[in-house]
Parts: structure tokens; sequence; C-alpha cells
């Protein structure tokens, strides 16, 4: 018999020794003529054997249970005198599949609801496919609520039936999903709380507003304890964010502050404030309970959604300094997590407002890593601009979030709302970029920054804009055309230019090697900048600071460096029908340019030797409609004074 060997993962098998045991004496007469030798009791003709031998090269690679069986059977046959070894018997495929499927219907008919849950997934499969005929998932849809209606509360808890019944109410029409919503009333607390069942809770948020008001008095008495739950906190937050009303919001709310308001709904009242200015006396067990309600949600990890963060701020709101300080200690490292929505980000900016300077590292710290992130946030940005207001020590924002900044400052600068933090910090409370609800709400910290800031405001931002102009001022130059071309990003390159410190000529030169190209050249992929929006503006606004508010300082006098770039064209851009002629026309009016801009203009134009530009102009707006060709009227008035 091979001996087998386990070597590197696989089994070999070596070459059978010859296992020749002695025969008993017999007659020579009796003695076979060929070689003979006996194995296990077997007699085995030497020659095959040997044949066997010298052509087996290696085994088939097997398990060690099956090459012991084998093994132990072969024994076993040869200890009883057995000359074969026994065969397993194999059952043709087909028959043994069809075995297989009976014994699997069997054991499916055991189950409850069995009739129903098999014969609607073959219509699920049927239902969920994209390209189905609207005729065709209509006839799926009446046959899938003849099964199902009825029986809804029995599968609803199964997670392959929760997928079908998610699907009927996204396919069905709004009849056949208020019948699936209708059964379920009553039942809706439970299914929150279901890993599977609440995300029917949600599809009948979505597709039934018939059913919303009955699903969130569900919830009424139980807010607090659901909003700790894994599954169902997630149905509190959509409910409370996307589909109730103000006054079923400020029902879900009230059940923060404490056990009579789970009860007893206060309808006319839609805040906290509301309420304190009726019971003044309640307060001190209304902050005791939202406390500790918001302390259980950032335990269970539950402090990103909406509905906490309203809890919050109605805390930071109301409570007494020592309140706030015990509810920093616990909120100091997830004010992070907060910034994506209004209040949460309002939340953000009381922490930094009313922490002290330790607390405020710590802060930064845990924001560090998402700077560009906060930065770019309808309302996180807010709270960059709040760091920039309160945090007296320099060096660390520099380090730890303007360097981050400047990592991605091209970006930063074309974005909507980050760009607000770069301009925050060359332009401050500008109503120019910063909305008036915006600027109120920075303006109401300034009363408490004054006791928890000791650093002057105009130190602390003076500190910042010097740490952050020269990385300003280069990317302009670098990046001239690139944020030149985009709207947002040209406000920053125009308060840069007109705010920042040190030396910002590397920026005027490359402003001015734009201006200088040949506006014959230009191209509708790369059109002149001088021709083209916003750029025009810009380099308008830029020849105006030298005169007219707001003023660089010091001044560029970027007027006249400009004149000397454009003068070869200056005919051409004034005869223009865009906003290249008021570029002219404040070069016009400039002090420092209206002499040599007026002698341009009254010479003799390049391209009729013997006609001035003044009176080129002249000829372009003559027999034109009053309301084209503004700049070039002004123009010409100015000229002709």
């Amino acid at each position: 018999m091979a001996v087998t060997k386990r070597k590197s993962g696989s089994i070999t098998a070596e070459k059978p020794e010859k296992r020749v045991k002695k025969e008993k004496s017999a007659p020579a007469a009796a003695a076979p003529a060929s070689n003979k030798k006996t194995f296990f009791g077997k007699v085995i003709d030497e020659e095959e054997d040997d044949a066997e031998d010298e052509g087996e090269l290696e085994a088939e690679p097997i398990r060690d249970d099956d090459e012991q069986n084998d093994m132990d059977m072969e024994v076993d046959a040869a200890a009883h005198g057995d000359q074969t070894v026994p065969q397993k018997n194999k059952i043709p495929t087909k028959e043994q599949n069809a075995q297989k499927k009976a014994l699997r219907d069997e054991r499916r008919s055991h189950k409850p609801n069995a009739e129903l849950i098999y014969p609607a997934k073959k219509l699920w499969e049927k239902l969920r496919l994209k390209e189905l005929p609207k005729p065709e998932r209509q006839q799926v849809m009446k046959e899938m609520m003849e099964l199902i209606t009825g029986k809804v509360q029995e599968i609803i808890f199964k997670h392959d039936m929760s997928r079908i019944i998610q699907s009927c109410l996204k396919h069905g029409n709004e009849a056949q999903r208020n019948v699936i919503a209708g059964e379920l009333v009553g039942h809706y607390l439970t299914l929150s709380k279901s890993m599977y069942g609440r995300f029917i809770v949600v599809k009948i948020l979505h597709y039934c507003q018939k059913y919303r008001e009955s699903i969130i008095k569900e919830f009424y008495g139980k807010v607090r304890q659901l909003i700790k739950h894994k599954e169902a906190s997630t149905i509190i937050e959509d409910a409370y964010s996307t589909y109730a009303n103000a006054a079923q919001r400020a029902g879900l709310i009230q059940e923060f502050y404490g056990p009579e308001f789970r009860i007893f709904k206060v309808e006319d009242k839609k805040t906290l404030s509301d309420i304190l200015a009726q019971n003044p006396t309640k307060k001190e067990n209304i902050m005791k309970h939202l406390m500790e309600t918001l302390k259980g949600c950032m335990e269970k990890g539950t402090v990103e959604f909406s509905i906490v963060h309203r809890g919050l701020l109605e805390y930071f709101e109301h409570a007494d300094a020592k309140g706030i300080q015990e509810m920093l200690d616990v909120m100091k490292e997830q004010a992070v997590e907060i910034l994506h929505t209004k209040e949460g980000a309002q939340v953000a900016m009381l922490c930094l407002l009313h922490a002290s300077p330790k607390d405020r590292k710590a802060m930064l710290k845990t924001m560090k890593p998402f700077v560009v992130k906060i930065c770019k946030e309808e309302y996180g940005h807010m709270v960059m601009l709040r760091m920039f207001d309160v945090v007296d020590d320099t060096v660390l924002m520099s380090k730890a979030i303007l360097a981050e900044i400047v990592k991605e400052m091209e970006d930063i600068a074309k974005d909507k709302y980050g760009r607000r933090v770069i301009l925050y910090l060359l332009a401050g409370r500008s109503p120019k970029y910063i909305s008036p609800q915006s600027i109120e709400l920075l303006a109401k910290g300034d009363l408490v920054r004054a006791n928890t800031s000791k650093k002057d405001a105009a130190v602390r931002s003076s500190e910042l804009l010097n740490y952050i102009s020269p990385s300003l001022i280069s990317l302009i130059a670098t990046k001239t055309r690139a944020l030149t071309s985009e709207p947002l990003a040209c406000q920053v390159v125009f308060e840069t230019m007109l705010h920042s410190t040190g030396d910002r000529q590397p920026a005027i030169d490359a402003l001015l090697a734009l201006a200088a190209e040949n506006p014959s050249e230009a191209t509708s992929e790369t059109p002149h900048v001088l021709m083209s929006m916003p750029t025009d503006r810009l380099y308008k606004t830029l020849v105006q600071s030298d005169y007219k508010a707001p003023l660089a300082e010091p001044s560029l006098h970027f007027a006249k460096a400009l004149l000397t770039k454009i003068s070869p064209h200056l005919g051409f851009f004034a005869q223009q029908s865009g906003s290249s002629p008021f570029i002219v026309l404040a070069l016009l009016e400039n002090p420092e340019t209206a002499e040599e801009t007026k002698k341009a203009l009254e010479a003799k134009g390049s391209a009729k030797g013997s006609i001035t530009i003044q009176k080129e102009l002249e000829k372009v707006v003559k027999g034109k409609p009053e309301n084209e060709f503004k700049a070039v009227r002004l123009i010409l008035d100015t000229l002709s004074k």
C-alpha cells in the first residue's frame, strides 16, 4: 500500500514497497509458472505490480480524513479476508439535484408564511428591475399587493421581506403605499428599533405624507430613549430634520426637558426660551434633565444628529457659567463632529467663545485634520471665523490652522464658503462678503470675548494677516490666470492686493503681464483678461483703488503701471462694447493717469493714421441707442470737459 506524506501543503505518494509474504511449502508441481506474490492475502502478479510501480509518479491531492478512511477500509478488508474494497455509490447529477430541491421545498414549507414569502420573492425579482416597463411593473405590483395585503405585520421583521416591502413602497402608487402604511399603524415604534424594520419607516416617512403625523405621534413619550438607540436614533433624526413641521419638532425636542414634557406637550411654545419666559421657576429642573439627556447622547455616539445640536444650543444659551464649563469638559473634543448643521456650528462657536486657553488648544488639535473641509462647510466656515476672533495664541493658530489653509489655498479661494475664511483675514467683517445675519452672530460674542480673551482684537488680526500674506501673494504670482478667471477667487485677489502685508510687487507684475498680452491674439478658450468677466472688473477696481474707496494700503500705483502696459492697444479697448472701456474710463479719471490717458485718446489711432482715437469713438456711438456703449459715451463726455 502506498505510504502518503504531507509536504508544502500537498500530499504525495511514494512508490509502494514490495511486501512478499513467505508461502507455505507446496509440491513443486503445484508451483505456478509465472512469478506470483501475495499482498495482504491477495495473490498479485509480480510483473503487473512492477509495471504499476514504474508508471506511478504522484498521487492526486486528497484530504487527510479521506486518506485515513481509505486506509482503514483496506486494512479492515484484509483482516477479514475480503478481496475487494467497497466502492461509494454515485448518484447521477439530475437525480441528486431533484432530491436536494425536494428537501429544500419540504424544509421551506415548515416555515411561517411560506405560501406568501416565496411567491413574493419571485415577484420581487421582477419588480426591482430598473428596465421593467411601467405597465408590467404595475401588473407585478397588483399581484404583489394581492399576496401581502392583510399580512404586512407578520412579515416585516424578516430581512428578505423587509426589502420586498421597501420596493413596494418605492414602486407602488399612492393608494398601494397607504394600504401598507395603514396596516403598520401602531407598530412604528417597534419597527424603528428593528435592524430591518427601520428602513420601512424611512420609506413611509418619505412616500406617505398622510401617515407622517401618526408616525411622529407614536414616538412621543419615548424620544429620550429612542435618540440613544442604535437603530431608532436615525429615524428620530429623519423625522425631526426632514419631515416634521415646526410644532412637531418642538414636541420632539421638548422631551429633552424632563418627564413632564413627555406627557404634556406645550403646543404654543416653540423654543426653550418661550417655555422659560412663561415658567422661570422650572429652569433648574429643565436644565438638569437637558444636560443628562445630552450627555447620554454623547456617550452613545449620537451627537451628530441635528436634534441633539438643537438641544446643545438651547443649553449653552440658558446655562450659567458653571453649567457651560461642565458641558465644555464633555464637548471640547466632540465639537468637530457637529459642524455640518446650523445649530451645531453655533454650538461649536459658543464652545470656542467660552473655553479657556487650554480647552481651545484641545479643540484646535481635534480640528486640525479637517481644516480644509470645515472651511468649505456651509455652516462650519463660521467656526473658523470665530476661531480667528478668540484664540490668543496666534503661533498655535498659524501652525495648526493657517498652515493647513495654505496647503490648499487655491482650492479654498475658489470655494463659495472657503473664500470667506480668507477674506475675513483680509477684510474683516465686511458686508460685501459676509451676510448681515452672520455679522450679527459674530458680534454677539464680542462681549464674552472681552472676558475670555486677553489679546487686543486688532493685534490678533494683524498677526494672523502677517502669517498668511506671503502665501497669498505667492499664490497670485504663480496662479494668476487660474485665480482671475474665477469670480469668487477674484475677490480674494482684490482684497489681497489691498490689505496684505509685505512685498506685493510679484503679484502686481503677474497681473500686468496678463494685461500686456496682445488682444488680437486672444481666443475663445483664452480670452484677454481686460475683455472678459470677471477679470475686467478686477482691473478696474485696482485702478480705482489709487483714488477711490476702498483704498489700497499703501497705494499700489497700479493705474500708471497698467497704462504703460496697454497703451499700444488703448484705442482697441476703448471701442469695445463690453467692460474694457470702463477700465479706460477709470484710467481717465485717476489723477495719476488722467493727463496721459487723455493725450493718448486724442492722438491719432493706429488703424487710421489721420483720425484720432476720440474721432473713432464718436463714430462707434453715432446712430446707436443711448443704452449701448455707455462707457464709450462716458469717455467722450470726460474728454469734452
